[in-house]
Formats: structure tokens, C-alpha cells, sequence
């Protein structure tokens, strides 16, 4: 399925929440009710404990740049996204400790630094889908 010439995500019953968060307005991430862990990518299971005690909680929209990529040129399966060229994509460490991949919003990337404060701008697609971007505090 596409919006706006970019192919949405695969939406199952795992990652549902996730994504219709960002749609909201929010980043959802599943917190273990058995140790307590903080986990992104949604899985069935903790990644830590192995729990199956799952729940849906809202994350901080802060967080610190952990390592990023500037994009100059896209392959071939991915041409929706040669009219954004360049772009930027990184790792951002969230309050909870959890790190999450999102694309990255500056007024100029040559001004991204590696530590620096980022916030959540979620990009709306649909009304059931949406994905983190996040902007860099300048």
C-alpha cells in the first residue's frame, strides 16, 4: 500500500500499536511486565527475559543522537525516496535507554553531531500508520 508515493510498512497484529501511535502523535514502545525492559522493534516476546507480558507504553519524545548516516543516493528498490535526497537516517538513544531508527530533521545536516538532543516530529501517512522522525535541537 502506498501514501503519498511512499510504500507503508507491513502492519500485523505485533506492530499495530506502534505505528497507529505515530499516526496519533506518539511513540509507543513495549514495556516487559515481567523485568521491566523498554524494547523497539515490537516483538511477541521480551528480547531480554523472553516474558510474554507485553504492554504498550508511551515514550519519552526526547531523546540523544546515539550514530546517524547521511543518504546521497537511494538503490534501486527504494526510488520513492530519491526527491528527499540527501536525507538522514540514525539511532536515537530514547530517555528509557531504548534506541530506535528514525529518520532525522535538520535545518542543515552538516550541523548533526553525534550526542546532540533530538525530538519526535512523527510523519502522519495514514490514519493507521506513521513513522518517527525526529528533529535535531538546534
Amino acid at each position: 500500500m502506498e501514501s503519498a508515493g511512499i510504500t507503508l510498512p507491513e502492519v500485523d497484529g505485533v506492530n499495530k500499536n506502534f505505528f497507529e501511535g505515530l499516526a496519533g502523535g506518539k511513540l509507543l514502545l513495549q514495556r516487559c511486565s515481567t523485568c521491566g525492559s523498554h524494547q523497539f522493534y515490537p516483538k511477541p516476546w521480551c528480547v531480554v527475559c523472553g516474558g510474554l507480558d507485553l504492554k504498550w507504553v508511551e515514550a519519552p519524545k526526547e531523546g540523544r543522537l546515539y550514530t546517524y548516516t547521511l543518504i546521497n543516493r537511494v538503490i534501486g528498490n527504494s526510488r520513492e525516496f530519491e526527491k528527499e535526497l540527501p536525507y538522514v537516517v540514525g539511532s536515537v538513544e530514547l530517555d528509557v535507554g531504548v534506541r530506535v531508527y528514525a529518520r532525522l530533521l535538520a535545518t542543515n545536516p552538516s550541523s548533526i553531531k553525534i550526542g546532540c538532543r533530538v525530538v519526535l516530529e512523527p510523519r502522519k501517512l495514514s490514519d493507521k500508520v506513521g513513522l518517527p522522525y525526529f528533529r535535531v535541537v538546534e
